[in-house]
């Protein structure tokens, strides 16, 4: 039994491990492309605003996914894993 329970958790881990470099990974790209509208926007401040929302969506996403990944790890470690 403790042996699944471990097994589960590992694969947990793995796939959070994962998902969070590739959020990473996006929220660079993505902050990258808002810099890029932004530096491209000639003053319009339309183009300038879109691009102040993509870099709020960017930071926002990536903060959700780093908020996520703490909130996993104060929940493994609220419960024990194979103790009865």
């Amino acid at each position: 039994m403790a042996s699944d329970t471990a097994t589960i958790v590992l694969l947990f881990n793995t796939l959070l491990i994962a998902a969070k470099t590739v959020a990473m990974a996006a929220a660079a790209v993505f902050l990258a492309w808002a810099g890029f509208l932004y530096m491209t926007a000639s003053g319009s401040p339309r183009r300038m605003e879109s691009a102040k929302d993509a870099a709020f969506a960017a930071v926002g996403g990536l903060a959700v996914v780093l908020l996520a990944s703490a909130i996993s790890g104060l929940i493994q470690r609220a419960i024990p894993i194979g103790n009865p």
